[in-house]
């Protein structure tokens, strides 16, 4: 079967990952979140840490980038483009490893801006899972053992970055329905269901049999 590959972007707490995961397991196909950071820095030689503070985190910017170089002595204006570190190398870097793996195998992809680093792929879908306020809380505060302040801040928080951090690189908009082939609240049936009604989306929108 041609190769194909789905993009799950997500609300914090609204399971987007555990559904990739059930998706991987019914498709027989790997998944890749935060296993792209490990597979990056290998490939790469850079410090894992590195692409762990970068991750789904946009970057400062050309004019961020010019203050930074030009405080240093020992900076050039040609060292700012090629510093292996900076936010857009590693974006680079880790979106070469994505195209890589969506061009050797299907597979899944959650976050780090895979729906647009994968949008000239000839078979793909995006998908985006979000989820109701509440249940959000709720799943975090189970998740993590924490309270509902706490929860609250994480997705304010975390939501804020992975926004910023799509629209900084892609140009499209984190969220935006148009940007997707599927949106869905997985409030509405639960996570379970949820993650069913996908799948038979994608087998059909594929072409799937197995």
């Amino acid at each position: 079967m041609e190769k194909y590959v789905i993009t799950i972007s997500r609300e914090l707490g609204s399971g987007g990952k555990r559904i990739g995961e059930y998706l991987a397991k019914e498709l027989g196909v790997p998944v890749y979140d935060r296993r792209l950071i490990t597979l990056a820095a290998q490939e790469s030689g850079i410090c894992p840490d590195a692409f762990k503070d970068a991750d789904e985190k946009a970057g400062r910017g050309l004019m961020k980038h010019l203050i930074h170089a030009l405080s240093s002595p020992y900076s050039t204006f040609s060292n700012i483009y090629n510093n292996s570190l900076s936010p857009e190398h590693l974006f680079k870097v880790q979106s070469d490893i994505i195209r890589e793996k969506a061009a050797q195998e299907s597979c899944i992809i959650v976050g780090r801006c895979s729906d647009y680093v994968l949008r000239d792929h000839p078979r793909h879908l995006n998908i985006f899972v979000r989820a109701n306020y509440g249940d959000r809380v709720a799943f975090l505060k189970e998740r993590f053992s924490i309270d509902d302040a706490a929860a609250k801040e994480l997705i304010e928080r975390t939501d804020r970055i992975r926004a910023e951090y799509h629209n900084y690189y892609a140009e499209t908009t984190w969220g935006d329905s148009r940007a997707y082939d599927l949106c869905i609240n997985s409030s509405l049936l639960g996570l379970e269901k949820t993650a069913q009604l996908i799948l038979e989306f994608v087998k059909e929108a594929l072409a799937i049999n197995n």
